[in-house]
């Protein structure tokens, strides 16, 4: 029992001694930022609220009004089915799993074995023994737990991974079903267009009966006619390719026959003047970029430990018999409690060099996370200005679009009591036509430069449950 006891004692001095070391903290996003040269020519505007807000109680109203419960489902489809999704949340399992490796190896390690053989020289008697060793790394200098929080990072890293890839499935699900949306609204217009040049045809054809009209009139109207035929196949074509590449991203069969809505909607809600910083800080390759810093960080502080001795006890309990039967009734007990040390003394360099290899990893880190706020600081000023533009040219179209078809109405009344000829009409019809389908690009346009500010700005795109 003395003996036991010993090593219990052992056993739990060996595990204070390894708790006793007070591990670092990584650095925080404040502190990145502190100390960043990349960051230190950067003046944020007043547009952004330097103020503690929690992302998750921020009304996003605004940047979702573009959504529908129709999308939605489309775009939960797509998370459930999508082959990237599901190779990004194979990589949290991956590193779910590296973290319990990482947890074993702060435990002690246990492991049996045994061995019997007969004795030519001692007649029928049988030689056996077994035992059960023990060996425990004692985690002095923090390296062991240093490892362990680095594996925590690249779980959390792995999950905003997984959340970014879901956030860029959805803006571009909603971006293709849109453009669908799109080019469904431009084939009726197109189709508009051609039902209206079908009927200047057949009233060029009455006129050419009475010699009113010429000819060319006829070929002409037709000629226009299958013209707006082309761009109607070749606007069936492109819808049917933007239904397969939304049907391909969500795990479907790609036949292009998805369903989407019969018109885009009216957007009415108008941006914030200010944006919470706290927002644009959650972005998740933000959040990546601030995980690779503290990974770096406590790989860096892994390499520092490599240069203090390493302390490992090591203990085995067993018995050795003549018998298999005395074997198992563990006669003959034998215990060992024992301690290895070994320490660097002479590496030539090597752990220098990787300690300044880490040093060196870090920096890059700090500096791939300025990048990355940067460019989402540009991604997010690039829509906003995006969305002021368009909606200052849908302003202009909407005026343009009105005066043209007062023109045309009025063109049409003249053309059929004689006093326009078929050309100028036909130019103000395709003015028509132009201009409305540049509205309605406009429309889309709207829509499209929400998206985009909506995954500047990092939110979720639906609730999951």
């Amino acid at each position: 029992m003395q003996l036991y006891k010993k090593i219990i004692i052992s056993l739990s001095a060996s595990m204070v001694l390894s708790g006793c070391l007070n591990l670092k903290d990584a650095p925080t996003s404040d502190e990145i930022k502190e100390d960043n040269q990349a960051l230190e020519n950067m003046q944020i505007p007043n547009d952004w609220v330097f103020q503690e807000i929690d992302s998750a109680n921020i009304d996003l109203g605004w940047a979702k009004e573009w959504e529908t419960a129709e999308l939605d489902s489309i775009i939960a489809e797509g998370y459930r089915f999508n082959a990237d999704i599901n190779v990004a949340a194979s990589r949290i399992e991956q590193a779910n799993a590296a973290l319990k490796i990482a947890n074993s190896r702060l435990l002690p390690m246990i492991g049996a074995g045994a061995q019997n053989g007969y004795n030519f020289n001692g007649g029928n008697q049988t030689i056996g023994y077994g035992m059960v060793n023990m060996s425990w790394e004692v985690d002095l200098w923090g390296k062991l737990r240093y490892a362990k929080k680095g594996t925590e990072t690249m779980i959390y890293s792995a999950e905003y991974g997984k959340q970014k890839l879901e956030q860029v499935l959805a803006a571009t699900i909603a971006k293709a079903w849109y453009t669908s949306v799109f080019i469904n609204q431009q084939k009726e217009l197109v189709n508009q267009a051609i039902e209206a040049t079908s009927e200047m045809a057949t009233l060029n054809e009455a006129r050419l009966k009475i010699g009113v009209a010429k000819e060319s009139d006829v070929l002409q109207m037709n000629a226009q006619e299958a013209k707006f035929r082309e761009t109607l196949v070749k606007l069936e074509q492109i819808e049917k390719d933007t239904k397969r590449s939304i049907e391909l991203l969500i795990g479907r069969y790609p036949k292009g026959e998805i369903e989407v809505a019969s018109s885009l909607p009216e957007l009415a809600t108008e941006v914030p003047e200010n944006l919470p910083m706290s927002m644009l800080e959650n972005r998740p390759d933000i959040m990546i970029s601030q995980y690779a810093v503290q990974m770096a960080f406590y790989n860096t502080e892994v390499a520092k430990a490599a240069r203090w001795p390493k302390v490992s006890l090591n203990s085995s309990f067993g018995a050795v018999n003549s018998t298999t039967q005395a074997l198992f009734g563990l006669s003959n007990p034998l215990v060992t409690v024992g301690a290895n040390l070994v320490t660097p003394i002479f590496t030539w360099g090597a752990i220098k060099s990787n300690i300044e290899i880490q040093n060196e990893a870090q920096k890059q880190a700090v500096l791939y996370y300025a990048k990355s706020y940067l460019t989402a600081l540009s991604e997010v000023e690039t829509s906003l200005n995006g969305i002021n533009a368009v909606e200052g040219r849908f302003t202009q179209s909407t005026i343009a679009l009105e005066n043209l078809e007062r023109t045309y109405q009025l063109s049409e009344l003249q053309y059929k009591i004689g006093n326009e000829n078929m050309f100028t009409l036909l130019q103000k019809q395709l003015q028509l036509l132009n201009e409305a389908t540049n509205q309605l690009n406009l429309k889309y346009e709207k829509i499209s430069q929400r998206i985009n500010l909506y995954l500047a700005l990092g939110g979720d795109y639906i609730a999951k449950n």
